[in-house]
This record gives C-alpha cells, structure tokens and sequence, in this order.
C-alpha cells in the first residue's frame, strides 16, 4: 500500500520542518509504506544537515566552525603532466561510478543505490527543481534579469537531475560532465522530460568543455570531487570564458578539520577508482583567481551542502564579470 499525499506533507512538517511545495508532494506518492517514506526522508541531505549536528538545546552556530580554525595547508599548483595524472584519475573514478552506482554517486543516499533506485527514481529528479530555484533566486536577488542570461552552462551535470528545470528557465543550457556513462544518462533523462534546448559537452582539459562565452556558469556539489589543483584549473577556465557582465554560482568546500593535501602524497596512496573523495579549496585562492579573470564577488555564503557544518566549510560563490 502506497503512501498519501497527507502522509507526504506529514513527513515534512514532521521530519524536515518545513511545508513541502506542491510539486515536491506527487514524486512520493509511490512510496511503498509510511516506513519507507520516513527511513528516506531521516537520511536526506537536508535532514542531515538541518538537525543530525545540533543536539537538543544547542544553537545551529555553536555547532558550526569557530572563527579561530587553524591554517591548512592546501596545494592548489602543479605542473602540466601532474595535472594529466590527477585528471585521468577523476576521469577513472567518475567513469566507474557512473556505471555502477549512477544515482547514488549524485546524491550520496542509500534510497538512490541500485537496488532501490525502481522506487526513487521520481524522488531522484523531482530534487533538481531546487537547484534550478535557487539560481533563479540568486539572479532576482541581484537584480539580474532572466531573459538577459542567454546561454547557461551546468557545469557536472550528472545524470540530469538539474538539467531539464535549468532548461525550462533559460534559452539554452550546455550540460558538461567529466564522466561519459553520466552524460549518456543524463542525454536521456533530458530526452524524457520533452525540453529541447540543451546539448552536451565532454569536459576535457585543456577547456572542459566550455568551448564558447556564456551567461550563466552553475556547478553544485561537484567541484568537491575533484583534487584542489584540478578544481583551481576549471575555475580558471570558467571564469575566462565567462561573458562580460556573465554570473558565475557556484559550490565548492573551502575548508575541513584535519584536511590537507599535497600532490606527491596523493599520487602515492593506493587509489580505488569507486571511491567518492571530498577536497576543499581555501577562500583564497577562490578569489585570486576570480580577479585574475575581473570577476568581482556579488554574494558569498555559508552553505550545507557538504552536511553539519561541525567540520566542513562550505560556500557558495556568486560573482559577476566586469563588463
């Protein structure tokens, strides 16, 4: 017996806090059992994040990052062929998970694992329409009007989870991705949902995909993945080929209890091609390079992408280029 639409409001007042949108309510609709429906709503990433850190009577900020945190030492810098080494890596991993765990290598929940994608699927895509909101929020915000942002480019788009509601809010969208089982499903999940203004590029270096100037560059938990010397190279591309006057949103952790990360280090250990990594880039070097490109910051936030933010800081950029 499948669960009602009540039963699905209930799990947001109740588990999430928050009343659910009305769009949000019908992905749901098939879920096996009232069980089923709180077991995947308890590990979301917006439960996880909004309560699993904050113990009774503690306050969201004192579960988050002191102000007085330690340097960490983070190599952002390599040469050519070290580069080539570090981006065949990514290539492998993302290649690999994209072939057997697809879903799940996106959204990290063990409702998205193959072996029980059959009943999520709906819940799965129904999420990207938050993505899309928050960029068209973001532009509003600024002031920035949607019909001026001709071209967007989604930068990892995955599966196309984001893609087909970005599609729906602008002329054009580029869908770029490292991986080619991700984009071989994304092109058929962008097929499914009947829009028609999107195409897809490989992202390879030395342009990663982004070939052409665009309005809009959008990357949501996908920097992450990569090792710092890698995320530093794709931002430098994006932000040279980003229109005068473009916007670039976009999400990457800028710092984490204990992390570093030197390249010879990590060339040395072991490395299993299924494994999701998580890297930081420091603040820093984020905004150096922006201003390498004259792009000047419009927004920065503290985000939850990466969880509680007991031991992660992440954030989200909103620069503009200089016209």
């Amino acid at each position: 017996m499948t669960v009602s639409s009540d039963q699905v409001t209930a799990a947001y007042q109740w588990i999430l806090g928050r009343e659910p949108q009305p769009n949000e309510i019908p992905p749901w609709l098939t879920t096996a059992s009232i069980a089923e429906l709180r077991r995947i709503f308890l590990q979301s990433a917006e439960f996880r994040s909004a309560f699993e850190s904050t113990a009774v009577g503690q306050t969201a900020a004192a579960a988050s990052l002191p102000q007085n945190l330690a340097p960490q030492h983070v190599e952002w810098e390599t040469d050519a062929p070290t580069s080539t080494r570090l981006l065949q890596h990514v290539e492998r991993t993302w290649n690999k998970l994209g072939q057997e765990r697809p879903h799940w290598s996106v959204l990290s929940a063990d409702a998205f694992l193959p072996e029980h994608i059959a009943r999520s699927a709906e819940a799965f895509y129904a999420s990207g329409a938050n993505d899309a909101a928050r960029v068209v929020g973001a532009l509003q915000r600024h002031g920035i009007a949607i019909p001026s942002i001709r071209r967007v480019v989604e930068y990892g788009c995955g599966i196309g989870r984001v893609t087909p509601y970005l599609a729906r809010r602008f002329a054009a969208v580029t869908a770029c991705d490292i991986s080619e089982s991700h984009l071989a499903m994304a092109r058929d999940a962008v097929a499914r949902s009947g829009v028609r203004n999107v195409q897809f590029q490989l992202s390879r270096p030395p342009d990663f995909g982004l070939s052409e100037p665009y309005d809009l560059w959008f990357s949501h938990i996908v920097l992450q993945h990569n090792p710092p010397p890698v995320i530093a190279m794709i931002l430098r591309v994006a932000f040279a080929r980003l229109a005068p006057g473009g916007i670039a949103m976009f999400q990457v952790p800028t710092y984490a209890l204990g992390y570093s990360f030197t390249t010879p280090a990590y060339l040395a250990k072991p490395t299993d091609t299924g494994t999701i990594e998580v890297h930081c880039l420091p603040q820093e070097v984020v905004f150096r390079l922006a201003e390498e490109a004259r792009c000047r910051p419009l927004e920065v936030r503290e985000d939850q992408a990466m969880g509680p933010p007991s031991a992660w800081l992440s954030n989200t950029f909103i620069f503009r280029k200089y016209a």
